[in-house]
């Protein structure tokens, strides 16, 4: 009978969640009490995922760390903090991933940098780094950039692991001392162009790593012009930069609004008015320049929103909407153009990063009050409301072209682009709907959909398993 029962429970529990693999049983210590998780691709199907609980007995805060790979979960050795930490980003090099976290040491916000080895799961933490004048991160696969900025200079932390953090100074000419007045009274959106970018940023000012630069952009939509400067990492550790403007005025009496995208050495500037739209692409290194007429290009692909062109650049130029363009690379070499309009009330692009990793409000304080670009009327939220605003966009209202690497248009031709382009929301949004799990944080690998949750009732975490 006690056989029989086991095996009920197994097919009930199969048949109810045929695509679900509850892996293992993850239960604290008696004097933990958890406070957030934290979870993070590797390579291929592995993944790390933090569960960050207050120690009763030290005071102090633990951060577990535990492996997931090859379908086993490794417990790695907990480090600690005096006060509460939040993952601000994390980068991996071979067998060694690097978190950057980010706390508190009095009144002062501090960040380190800690290795932790996959092998062996010892832990190496950084010195403290100062967040004062902190702008953004910009997280590569294998590296973070941090960017700082007051008015007269900037620093970028090119961070490879805890030992080696390169330190590069940055200082305006006259012909960007105005860029970088402006910058530090701005915040950042740093651009993420190692995944699938569906939705470009609204802000003002917006970070690209391209190449071996980084590349800021300064949008002044009311002369439909882009302002940038251009930050080697190769040249140095104190440099002086200069400003270039990218702007092309002729027959551009009707644009009302402009935005842009940095992509492998190239500036995409889309102008759009309620009955016209222009792609103009410029070198950033160069003086060439091509201008393509959107409303009389093909679509290569589209959402299922999308009804013509005109439709779209009527909704887009209303004053509710701003337009946003991004590029993405093809497998076979060509480009992805996507053009979105978004509510610019509700939108933010770095929604998809707070929400995916579960950050609580205590934890953003510092990182919020630097990104300035909150809409005011957005309300402070937590895992729930973080989900709403993230996705109140048009995003099936999308249409898309198709170029080469001269610029040529492909009409009608849809190519598979070099990173997968995933509904999050189809898979994140069960889990916000379930009031049942708490402490969730979610990362998508190279063929699963991966989460760590609590269950309060039964005092333990479970990493759930589903295939993309």
């Amino acid at each position: 009978m006690k056989a029989f029962l086991v095996l009920f429970i197994a097919v009930f529990t199969i048949f109810n969640h045929p695509n679900d693999v509850v892996v293992n049983e993850i239960e604290l210590e008696d004097h933990q009490k958890v406070e957030s998780t934290f979870s993070g691709n590797i390579s291929g199907d592995n993944s790390f995922h933090l569960i960050i609980a207050k120690n009763s007995d030290s005071k102090d805060y633990d951060v577990i760390p535990y492996l997931y790979q090859n379908d086993e979960i490794v417990k790695l050795k907990p480090f600690s903090f005096e006060k509460q930490p939040a993952i601000l980003s994390f980068h991996n090099h071979g067998t060694q991933l690097s978190l950057v976290a980010q706390s508190k040491t009095g009144k002062s916000e501090i960040v380190n940098i800690i290795d932790v080895d996959l092998v062996s799961g010892e832990h190496i933490k950084s010195d403290a780094i100062d967040m004062d004048d902190f702008k953004t991160l910009i997280r590569k696969k294998d590296k973070n950039l941090i960017v700082f900025a007051d008015k007269d200079a900037m620093k970028i932390l090119e961070v490879k692991s805890s030992q080696e953090i390169k330190s590069i100074s940055v200082h305006p000419d006259d012909t960007s001392s105005e860029f970088f007045k402006s910058l530090s009274k701005s915040g950042l959106d740093a651009i993420n162009n190692d995944e699938f970018v569906a939705n470009g940023s609204i802000s003002t000012f917006r970070a690209y790593s391209d190449g071996k630069d980084i590349i800021i952009t300064e949008e002044n939509t009311k002369e439909a012009t882009t302002n940038s400067i251009q930050i080697p990492l190769d040249k140095g550790d104190d440099i002086t930069v200069s400003s270039k403007s990218f702007s092309s005025n002729s027959g551009d009496s009707k644009i009302k609004k402009s935005t842009s995208y940095v992509n492998d050495g190239k500036l995409y500037q889309f102008k759009l008015g309620k009955e016209v739209a222009k792609l103009n692409v410029f070198g950033i290194n160069d003086d060439s320049k091509t201008s393509l007429d959107i409303l009389s290009t093909k679509p290569s692909h589209t959402g299922n929103a999308f009804k013509d062109t005109k439709d779209f650049v009527k909704n887009a130029a209303k004053n509710v909407n701003e337009p946003t363009v991004t590029i993405n690379n093809t497998k076979d070499g060509q480009l992805k153009v996507r053009f979105v309009f978004v509510n610019k009330n509700v939108y933010n692009y770095r929604y998809d990063w707070w929400w995916h990793h579960q950050w609580h409000m205590q934890q953003m304080q510092m990182f919020m009050h630097q990104q300035q670009q909150m809409r005011q009327s957005i309300p402070s939220f937590g895992p729930s409301e973080g989900y709403e605003y993230f996705f109140v966009i048009e995003e099936n209202a999308f249409f898309e072209i198709t170029l080469d690497s001269s610029g040529h248009v492909h009409e009608g031709v849809s190519t598979e682009s070099l990173y997968r382009d995933l509904d999050k929301k189809s898979y994140i949004k069960p889990l916000d709907d379930n009031k049942k799990l708490k402490h969730t944080s979610t990362v998508f690998t190279d063929s699963k959909f991966r989460y760590i949750t609590y269950n309060k009732r039964e005092k333990s975490f479970k990493i759930i398993d589903k295939a993309l």
